[in-house]
């Protein structure tokens, strides 16, 4: 196998929730390269739990993060990475939850940006308020606690007056229960899922499989600059039918491009489907 252009460089990673076990791993073993840690209070561009709005979106955070590190650092680091994520119900399956996720780099070296993302259904992303400790230990069993983490806060009063984070074991559950109880007006209490990644296993682990793409396409260059990074930016539809001829709404090739120059090129689907079932045209199955 090809060593990589990135192979015993050090890539600077900001994150202030350990991700770096997710992603040094495989930026090892596919490009040889080591992820250092730049432990930043990232917070200070949103928290999920809602003490602090992010003001700008996901990939805006995620560039921001790369750029602390070079405004930090200097010239001691040319490769700069960042993660940033977003929970909410999925965009085409309604009431289901997803973990979007993004990872951004930076190549100074090489002048390019380039970032991924991946929306996947692997989350335990849950919120909701619970009147008794018996809901709450329910609510708790539901999504995966104590390996994931939870937040408590008093139902019915603003974020930033008492919250509590990273909540790991039954006895902190209880005790921030019960403070929260006191304080809360309607006598319930609001808990979700604490999804920073070092207390969220099943966030981490969506952040590893990005990570592999990511790595995986750095190893490939551009077959006319090769600038590293080339990969596939988009799919073109009409798949035709296999009886009638009809064009579909399948996936009938894919745009593969490179990060620095213009070049594009078009390739056939990956899984060599070269015709569509006639129960995916609108013709034939109207």
């Amino acid at each position: 196998m090809d060593k990589s252009v990135y192979s015993g460089s050090s890539v600077v990673l900001t994150t202030k929730h350990g991700k770096s076990s997710a992603i040094a791993p495989v930026f090892l073993e596919i490009l040889g390269a080591s992820v250092v840690e730049y432990n930043a209070d990232t917070d200070k561009l949103g928290t999920f739990s809602g003490e602090i709005d992010r003001k700008e979106n996901a990939l805006e955070c995620a560039r921001k993060k790369c750029e602390w590190a070079f405004n930090t650092f200097g010239n001691k680091f040319d490769f700069a990475l960042a993660s940033e994520g977003s929970f909410g119900p999925h965009p085409f399956i309604p009431f289901f939850p997803c973990d979007n996720e993004i990872l951004y780099f930076i190549d100074r070296q090489r002048v390019f940006h380039l970032h991924l993302s991946h929306l996947s259904e692997k989350t335990n992303y849950r919120v909701g308020s619970v009147s008794s400790i018996e809901e709450l230990y329910k609510f708790a069993k539901s999504v995966q606690f104590p390996s994931h983490g939870l937040i408590l806060r008093p139902h019915g009063i603003p974020v930033k007056e008492l919250i509590f984070k990273g909540i790991n074991s039954l006895e902190i559950l209880e005790v921030s229960f019960k403070e929260c109880i006191k304080y809360s007006p309607d006598k319930k209490v609001w808990v979700e899922t604490d999804m920073r990644a070092d207390f969220n296993p099943s966030r981490m682990k969506v952040i590893g499989e990005l990570a592999l793409r990511l790595a995986q396409q750095l190893k490939v260059h551009c077959p006319k600059c090769h600038t590293p990074g080339w990969g596939k930016v988009r799919e073109e539809r009409g798949l035709i039918c296999s009886s009638c001829g009809t064009e579909t709404e399948l996936v009938k090739s894919e745009i593969f491009s490179c990060v620095k120059c213009s070049y594009n090129e078009s390739a056939n689907r990956s899984d060599g489907l070269e015709k569509a079932d006639p129960g995916s045209c609108h013709y034939c199955n109207p």
